[in-house]
């Protein structure tokens, strides 16, 4: 829909509109801002891949996936509160998210993807929630500042490389 608009930089979204489709925002570097309605329930793949300037976001609940690549390359997202409605995030949903220091995971996740938060380099610690079962291939490839993780009993496999150049 908006898929390489570059000057757009605030978008609001109507409550009439349940899902955000694949692409719909990506390579909007300029914008800043969006508001997702309650109504949304799923964020497509590559949503808002690219979306650099991308610092102001709130999930809202209801959002039950998070698709592939969703918020890869959103350089400048510092915070993010992942809805409890959530419960897959897929692979490279946060991939280059190199601002993300703050992030909560809800219990209902299950299972990160490969990937997932690869090239969060501020991101300094973590709590994998109980109801976790597999952490993918290099799902924190390159969290630099990682010092801190908990990982919890329910965890039965981690991919080759999850924490891979986590100085």
């Amino acid at each position: 829909a908006f898929n390489g608009c570059y000057s757009l930089c605030s978008v609001v979204i109507p409550d009439s509109v349940t899902s955000i489709e694949d692409g719909a925002f990506s390579g909007c570097s300029s914008l800043t801002d969006i508001v997702i309605p309650n109504s949304v329930t799923s964020i497509g793949e590559s949503a808002f891949r690219g979306c650099s300037s991308l610092s102001n976001l709130v999930i809202p609940d209801g959002v039950t996936c998070i698709e592939d690549s969703a918020f890869e390359g959103c350089s400048s997202l510092s915070s993010l509160v992942i809805p409890d409605s959530v419960t897959r995030i897929g692979d490279s949903a946060f991939l280059g998210c190199s601002s993300l220091s703050s992030l909560i995971i809800p219990n209902g996740v299950n299972r990160f993807g490969e990937r997932t938060f690869e090239g969060c380099k501020s991101l300094t610690s973590i709590v994998i929630p109980d109801g976790v079962t597999c952490i993918g291939k290099g799902a924190f490839v390159q969290c630099k500042s990682l010092t801190d993780i908990v990982i919890p009993d329910s965890v039965a496999s981690i991919g080759g490389g999850a924490f891979y150049d986590c100085s």
